[in-house]
């Protein structure tokens, strides 16, 4: 929506350039061809090739002061991608077993534009010397508790951190960012099934991926900075570069280029005996490895020199499964897991030399969830009724997440990790067919998840805490109604209703860059269609609504550019759905 601001350094803006209604635009196109050959009654290959462009303007978000669906931006706000999947895929039989050969190339070149000007307003930290301009009572290279405003002096001539002199000669202290990653990506999978029959049923096999980024980075905006003025003379002299000048290209305020390289092999096996006809048991076990390299040619502010760094490593994991199930009917089975999975670690690379000074690790390590499952499933009434259901505890070792804290690294973010969570709960789910024309279906989950203790110095505020983005309770349901028109038409109706519960936005109780976590309302979603086509047939003709009720939901919650941001669903669409099939095959249901 179209609005000004009056900024601390006494200058005012309007974003008409931006503003306007349906500010929020997607386009998309693309296209697959795939092809397969059968070679002969034991081999058959296959090769794909996907694309998909995608054009956006805008965002989905929703700003809290101006009501529902409503944003103001005073910037650009857009976002291209393109993808490229090209698959070859190999099924063989090799005698002792079958085996399968996938081998996969991927592409994902993104750029984005966001506007940060909210970062320039409320960003207000206490640390010194960086970003002392705009503050009251400085005395040196110590400043008292800036007010907003902190960096704002930057496009201005003189500033009253420097002598108490007023804000003079000043620019809109307008800011946003260019983001392009460019990730390129290639993989091979070597793998062998045990024949069907016996007693015995084994898999193994091996896997290799390579993914390389040699383009990513960014660029800060800010193209009323005012290089000749009091902050940019202070900031010169703190980093001994020449009074008045910028090592960054005009009207650009910070930048930073990188190059990824990150290899990962695994190699994998599981094993499943049948001691008795009821009585099955498995064990499997995987193996890890990954070395990564980030090399950073340069992260820098404008008036600071650059600073390159090379960050690498590599871990090496091993994980283990084991499981018992029996069959109590042959309608009923019950089973219990243990299993293990992780996150690969990283680096924490391009940040300024005081950041990694103040603790923050240059890498961080794998983090571990191991797993404990007991569950069901099941059949009732002639197979007209499914029944499946889990109960599970997990233990999650060396958590990752990530932490601004200005105190150790302004004005970046890293990872870390920060101790030990623990997550239990159930889910369950039934299918039931009640005749030829009624069927229902619903699913629910209650999930109890929290950082139990921590290792981290400045997270022991955090133990006790949920963790982020995860609801105590979910549930959906639909109903559906088929009917048969003569012999030669069917027509349906299904009504769907899915419930999110309420979650936190954020693990560390005091919020994020400068924001109090957020407490993101639960929400329930409706959607109804109806549909007709032939019995066997190869087009459809359907009517749907979606977001039956018009619900205004908040699906994220981000301060990630120091303001308040909400992601919200899509409006009620009313729309008509024509579907065609060339072949053999008639339209099946959604």
């Amino acid at each position: 929506m179209e609005t000004t601001r009056t900024w601390y350094n006494g200058t005012v803006s309007n974003n008409a350039e931006w503003a306007g209604n349906d500010f929020n635009t997607e386009h998309e196109e693309g296209a697959r061809i795939a092809i397969r050959g059968v070679l002969n009654d034991r081999w058959s290959a296959t090769l794909s090739y996907d694309y998909q462009r995608q054009s956006a303007r805008g965002a989905w978000d929703q700003d809290p002061n101006y009501g529902p669906r409503k944003v103001s931006r005073f910037g650009p706000e857009a976002l291209g991608t393109e993808t490229k999947v090209g698959q070859f895929h190999l099924d063989g039989d090799v005698g002792i077993a079958d085996l399968v050969f996938a081998s996969t190339y991927w592409s994902l070149p993104t750029r984005r534009w966001d506007e940060y000007s909210q970062y320039m307003e409320n960003f207000a930290p206490s640390y010194t010397p960086y970003f002392k301009n705009g503050a009251a009572g400085c005395s040196g290279s110590t400043c008292n508790a800036p007010p907003p405003g902190t960096q704002q002096g930057f496009t201005c001539v003189s500033d009253p951190a420097y002598g108490g002199t007023p804000f003079t000669g000043c620019g809109v202290p307008l800011q946003y960012y260019e983001y392009h990653t460019n990730p390129e990506r290639w993989s091979n999978e070597l793998r062998f099934n045990s024949k069907t029959g016996g007693r015995w049923h084994w898999v193994g096999g091996v896997y290799w991926e390579k993914t390389r980024d040699k383009n990513s980075g960014s660029t800060y905006y800010m193209p009323n900075q005012q290089v000749n003025g009091a902050a940019w003379y202070y900031e010169n002299t703190y980093y001994m570069t020449p009074l008045g000048s910028s090592s960054l290209p005009p009207g650009v305020w910070y930048g930073y280029n990188e190059r990824s390289d990150y290899l990962q092999t695994t190699e994998f096996a599981n094993i499943n005996f049948d001691v008795t006809k009821k009585l099955n048991i498995e064990a499997g076990v995987s193996h890890f490895h990954s070395d990564f390299k980030y090399t950073f040619a340069y992260g820098q502010f404008a008036y600071a020199p650059p600073t390159p760094s090379v960050n690498e490593g590599s871990s090496s994991k091993v994980d283990a499964r084991a499981g018992i199930n029996y069959h109590l009917t042959e309608d009923a089975m019950l089973y219990a897991v243990f299993s293990q999975g992780f996150r690969d670690g990283g680096a924490n690379g391009g940040l300024v030399n005081m950041c990694y000074a103040n603790g923050v690790p240059a890498t961080y390590k794998p983090d571990t969830l191991n797993n404990y499952e007991l569950g069901w499933k099941s059949v009732w009434l002639d197979h007209h009724l499914v029944w499946n259901g889990a109960t599970y505890l997990m233990n999650w070792k060396d958590l990752q997440t990530i932490i601004y804290d200005a105190n150790l690294c302004a004005p970046s973010s890293f990872y870390a990790n920060v101790g030990l969570a623990r997550i239990y709960g159930g889910e369950t789910n039934v299918d039931y067919r009640i005749n030829e024309n009624w069927s229902v279906q619903g699913a629910a989950s209650y999930t109890d998840s929290h950082l139990i203790s921590s290792t981290y110095p400045t997270f022991q505020g955090n133990v006790g805490e949920r963790l982020p983005f995860v609801a105590y309770f979910n549930y959906s349901f639909n109903v559906r109604y088929d009917h048969t028109l003569g012999a030669n038409f069917r027509w349906y109706g299904q009504f769907d209703l899915a419930h999110k519960g309420d979650m936190w936005d954020d693990l560390h109780v005091e919020g994020s860059n400068g924001f109090p976590r957020m407490l993101q309302p639960a929400y329930s979603l409706m959607n109804l269609r109806f549909g007709f086509n032939p019995a066997a047939g190869n087009w459809r003709v359907e009517v749907y609504c979606t977001n039956l009720a018009d619900k205004n939901a908040i699906v994220y919650t981000n301060t990630g550019n120091f303001d308040l941001r909400y992601t919200t669903n899509e409006p009620r669409v009313i729309g008509l759905r024509l579907a065609y099939r060339f072949g053999k095959d008639t339209v099946g249901e959604e």
